[in-house]
């Protein structure tokens, strides 16, 4: 199977359990502490690396302990990560999670390295580029970067694909989402892009359809336990969640990305591949912390065949 490539960030998380999440000026005691591998980038990486994919990151950590443990967890995960620079002159990344019993979560991201990938961090990468079929970014680095990223694999004919989360604080500009051949979004990053909020399903359909037209790709608009509506310029349709005791939701959303991105390069239909994706994410809910929760391949099938 030819590589994926994903260029994104890298984090170690910071996990508190509670009951709920504080209020302003409030004090609340937690359950549990961890520190788990994490950032969307080395999420996804992970997802489509233990569904069968053949993945390279291109991303940067700080030459801390934090960046060696991340590399070395993701090597154990069968990434390639030559690509992956480690920077003198910032911290590794890291997420602040508060999880409450509920499943739901509360994160700040402090971006360290990850703010520090550059288009040349690209460009000298051209040689992976070069034989890799899908290109998969998300926000978490310089929104620069990304759209060099779109434009080079665009001249080369790869399938890009855009998870654009966290939502950006300005809209992206028509040259950027004209490059995305796959763009994702949840209901908080569908409203900064088209400026139209989601609100029930009748409202997903209307903003799926909306940045389908000024993409001309395809939009997948994930709805949590709602499942996904999704718009590839023929149709518009809804695809239902899988029923789940949701423990920890921190990944699910990058576990739908991989599922989605191996399902499509596997040459399985959108329609199929959304369903694939559905339960990886409902399988990724089920778990605490983040990579950790990933599903294989095997434990998607077994899921599905239930």
């Amino acid at each position: 199977m030819s590589r994926i490539i994903v260029l994104g960030s890298i984090n170690m998380d910071l996990v508190v359990s509670a009951n709920r999440a504080p209020e302003g000026g409030e004090t609340v005691s937690g359950t549990d502490f961890q520190i788990i591998p994490g950032g969307k980038g080395a999420n996804q990486a992970v997802a489509i690396a233990r569904q069968g994919g053949e993945v390279a990151m291109i991303a940067r950590v700080g030459k801390d302990g934090f960046g060696d443990e991340l590399i070395s967890s993701l090597q154990e995960n069968k990434i390639l990560v030559d690509r992956i620079k480690q920077d003198e002159t910032c911290s590794t990344g890291v997420a602040l999670i508060v999880v409450e019993e509920s499943g739901e979560n509360r994160i700040v991201i402090v971006a360290g390295a990850n703010g520090q990938v550059t288009t040349a961090d690209v460009d000298e990468a051209i040689d992976i580029i070069d034989k890799c079929d899908y290109l998969v970014m998300q926000l978490e680095i310089p929104i620069d970067t990304v759209s060099h990223a779109l434009s080079l694999a665009k001249s080369k004919h790869i399938q890009t694909v855009l998870n654009a989360a966290p939502a950006p604080l300005r809209p992206l500009g028509e040259s950027v989402l004209r490059k995305i051949d796959y763009l994702l979004v949840n209901e908080t990053e569908a409203d900064a892009l088209a400026g139209m909020p989601v609100s029930d399903l009748d409202t997903a359909y209307k903003v799926a359809q909306h940045l389908q037209g000024r993409t001309n790709g395809t939009v997948v608009l994930t709805l949590g336990d709602q499942g996904a509506v999704a718009a590839d310029g023929k149709s518009v349709w809804h695809t239902p969640a899988f029923k789940v005791d949701a423990i920890d939701t921190t990944a699910a959303g990058d576990a739908f990305t991989g599922g989605l991105v191996i399902s499509l390069q596997k040459g399985n239909l959108l329609k199929d591949a959304i369903i694939h994706a559905n339960a990886a994410g409902a399988l990724a809910a089920c778990k605490f912390g983040a990579q950790p929760s990933l599903p294989t391949f095997e434990e998607i099938k077994q899921f599905l065949s239930i």
